[in-house]
C-alpha cells in the first residue's frame, strides 16, 4: 500500500504506474457484498439500495453487477419514496461521477427520508478521478454528518484501466488499495467501535434518569450512557446545546429517531396545601353566620328580661340555662323559659360538639383535593412558565395563570399556584421538601393523585447520529438483562419510602395538630393562673390589713398598762 495518494493520482495521469484488471470496480463491489463483515446481515443477505447514473463507464459497471447478483433485493433509490414499505438497505451504491461533495451530501440526505433508511449499513460512492486528494475529503465529511460509519469511495479512472478504493483514517489521510487482493486489509480497520468518538448528551435534569448534585450527575440514564460508553469505547459528554441526544421521545420532529425503553410517565400537578386556619375559626365553623346571630339574640333577650322585667325574672337565666341551678327559688315565668332554653340548648351543643370534632378530623386529612376535576373546580391557579407549555392544562385551562420567570418563583415559594412537571421531578421536589423541611418554601406541596399526559420514557436521538445504531443495540441488551428494573430500583427505592412516610395518612396527633387545643389549653390555664394571683393578692391585702389592725390595737393598751 502506498501512502502518498497525490503521487500516485499524479503517476496515474502520466500513465507510469502499472494497470490492474479493467474489472477492477465490478470486483470490489463483488467483494463489498460477498463480505458485509463486521455488519450483521437481514435474513434476506445483503439488501442493496442503488442510486444509479448515466455516465456510461458506471452504467456497465451496474449492469454487470446486477447480472452477477440476480436474486438479492434491490432498491432504485432516485424518487422519493418516503414511508412506502420497502427493504432495509444493507448496502448502498451510489453513482456520482463528476458530482461535487455538496451534491453527494444532497443525495445521500434525499436517501434518509426514505423509510428503509439504514445508516448503519455499507456506502460505497462511485466517482470519475480527481486531480488531488483535497478533493476527497469533503466527500468523507458527508459521511460524519450523516452518521455513516462505514462509507468509502470508489474511484475510477477508466483511461488508464485503474480504480482506487479509498477510506478516511480518522487522522486527517486516506487509505486506500488499488486491487480487490488488498480490500480486506483496508476494511479491517472498521470495527463496531465508536473509537473515541464524543457523543453529547442533553443535561436536563429528570428524575430518575438524569439528577445534578453539586456538579456531579447521577441517575439512570447517566449509568446507562457511562457503561455504553465503556463498551464501544467512546467519550459522552452532558451539554446544554448543541447535543445529539435529547433525554425525551419527540415524535414530531422529522430529523430525531425516538428510543423507547419500556416504562411509561406523565405529567403530574404539584398542589400547595391549604394552610391550617386558627383557632376562632374552628370554634366559629361548627354553626353559620344566622345560627350565631340566633344566638346573640337570645342572650340579648334574657338580659332585657332581667333588666326591664326584673319582678317577673329577678335570677339570671343566661348563667342558669349554662351551669344549671343557682339554688335560688325561680317564678313560674322563669322556670318555663328556663325549660325552653336547656331543651334548645342540649340540642345545640350536641350538634355544635359533633360538628367541631368532625371538623377537626377533617383537618387532618388535610389536602382534599385528589382528583384533577376538583382542582378545576377550586380556586388554586395553575402557573405556567412557558406559553409552550400551556397545551397540557387543557383540561384545568380556567385555572391557568402564565406568569413571568421572576413572579413564577415568587409564587412558588408563597404557595400561591400549583404547577405540573413531570411526575419524577414531582416526587424528587416533595421528597426534598419532606426531607430538609420547608426551607425557601413557606407552605408543603402535595402531589395530586390524577396525573395526565402519558407519555413513553425514552430519549431521542439525532437521525444522522453516528451512534444510534449502537444505542439500539445497547438498548437491546439492558433490556433483555433487566438493569433498567434494577437501576430503576436502586434509584428511587430511597425516594419513595421517604415520601410515602410523609404523605402517608396521619393516625395519630402531634403537636402541630394538637395546636388548636394549646391555645385552649393556654387561655384557660393562662386564666386560671390570674385568677389565682388575684386572690393570692387579695388574701395577702386581707392578711396585712387585719396585721396592721391589730397593732394599731394593741398598741394605746401598751401604754396604759405601763402607766
Amino acid at each position: 500500500m502506498v501512502h502518498h495518494l497525490d503521487l500516485v493520482l499524479f503517476l496515474t495521469r502520466c500513465g507510469m504506474v502499472g494497470s490492474p484488471s479493467a474489472d477492477a470496480a465490478l470486483d470490489t463491489l463483488a467483494y463489498l457484498t460477498k463480505h458485509p463483515d463486521p455488519l450483521e446481515l437481514p435474513a434476506a443477505g445483503q439488501e442493496l439500495c442503488i442510486s444509479p447514473t448515466h455516465d456510461h463507464y458506471w452504467n456497465d459497471v451496474l449492469e454487470r453487477y446486477l447480472l452477477q447478483f440476480p436474486l438479492l433485493p434491490r432498491v432504485l433509490t432516485r424518487t422519493k419514496l418516503g414511508e412506502v414499505p420497502l427493504h432495509q438497505c444493507s448496502l448502498y451504491l451510489i453513482f456520482e461521477p463528476t458530482a461535487q461533495a455538496r451534491q453527494v451530501f444532497l443525495r445521500i440526505q434525499f436517501l434518509a427520508t426514505n423509510s428503509n433508511w439504514n445508516q448503519a449499513a455499507q456506502f460505497a460512492v462511485m466517482m470519475n478521478a480527481k486531480t488531488s486528494s483535497a478533493a476527497l475529503y469533503n466527500q468523507f465529511e458527508n459521511f460524519n454528518l450523516l452518521g455513516i460509519q462505514s462509507g468509502l469511495l470508489l474511484m475510477s479512472a477508466p483511461e488508464h484501466n485503474r480504480t482506487f478504493t479509498l477510506m478516511a483514517n480518522g487522522q486527517a489521510t486516506l487509505d486506500y488499495v488499488m486491487t480487490v487482493e488488498d480490500l480486506p486489509k483496508l476494511l479491517s480497520n472498521r470495527s463496531s467501535s465508536l473509537a473515541g468518538l464524543r457523543v453529547e448528551i442533553a443535561s436536563k435534569v429528570e428524575y430518575p434518569f438524569l439528577l445534578q448534585n453539586q456538579h456531579r450527575l447521577s441517575g439512570i440514564y447517566y449509568t446507562f450512557f457511562e457503561e455504553f460508553a465503556r463498551k464501544y469505547r467512546c467519550r459522552v459528554a452532558f451539554l446544554q446545546y448543541g447535543v445529539q441526544i435529547v433525554l425525551t421521545i419527540h415524535n414530531r420532529e422529522f430529523l430525531t429517531k425516538p428510543y423507547a425503553i419500556g416504562s411509561f410517565t406523565g405529567n403530574c400537578l404539584v398542589v400547595p396545601e391549604k394552610p391550617k386556619q386558627g383557632l376562632l375559626h374552628y370554634l366559629l365553623s361548627p354553626f353559620s353566620a344566622p345560627l350565631w346571630y340566633l344566638c346573640g339574640c337570645f342572650m340579648a333577650v334574657t338580659f332585657l328580661l332581667n333588666w326591664h322585667w326584673a319582678n317577673h325574672f329577678p335570677n339570671n337565666i343566661l348563667l342558669t340555662v349554662l351551669f344549671g341551678d343557682q339554688d335560688a327559688s325561680y317564678s313560674r315565668s322563669e322556670r318555663r323559659l328556663i325549660f325552653f332554653a336547656v331543651a334548645v340548648m342540649f340540642f345545640l351543643s350536641e350538634a355544635y360538639s359533633a360538628k367541631l370534632l368532625s371538623t377537626f378530623i377533617e383537618s387532618l386529612n388535610q389536602p382534599r383535593i385528589r382528583t384533577l376535576q376538583a382542582l378545576a373546580e377550586s380556586d388554586i391557579p395553575i402557573g405556567v412558565l412557558h406559553f409552550s407549555d400551556i397545551e397540557g392544562y387543557e383540561q384545568i385551562h380556567h385555572n391557568v395563570r402564565v406568569v413571568d420567570e421572576p413572579e413564577y418563583y415568587e409564587n412558588l415559594r408563597h404557595g400561591r399556584h400549583a404547577f405540573m412537571v413531570q411526575c419524577g421531578n414531582a416526587e424528587l421536589f416533595v421528597h426534598m421538601q419532606v426531607r430538609y423541611g420547608h426551607g425557601e418554601y413557606r407552605v408543603a406541596y402535595y402531589i395530586l393523585n390524577e396525573f395526565f399526559g402519558w407519555r413513553m420514557n425514552g430519549f431521542s436521538v439525532s437521525r444522522f447520529s453516528p451512534v444510534s445504531v449502537q444505542l439500539r443495540q445497547f438498548i437491546g441488551i439492558v433490556g433483555q438483562a433487566g438493569l433498567w428494573e434494577y437501576w430503576w430500583d436502586q434509584t428511587v427505592r430511597t425516594l419513595r419510602n421517604t415520601v410515602s412516610r410523609g404523605l402517608i395518612q396521619r393516625e395519630t396527633l402531634n403537636l402541630n395538630d394538637l395546636l388548636s387545643l394549646q391555645y385552649v389549653l393556654l387561655v384557660g390555664y393562662g386564666s386560671a393562673a390570674i385568677v389565682f394571683g388575684g386572690e393570692m393578692l387579695i388574701k395577702g391585702c386581707r392578711w396585712y390589713g387585719r396585721m396592721r389592725d391589730r397593732k394599731r390595737d394593741k398598741g394605746p393598751g401598751v401604754r396604759k398598762w405601763e402607766m
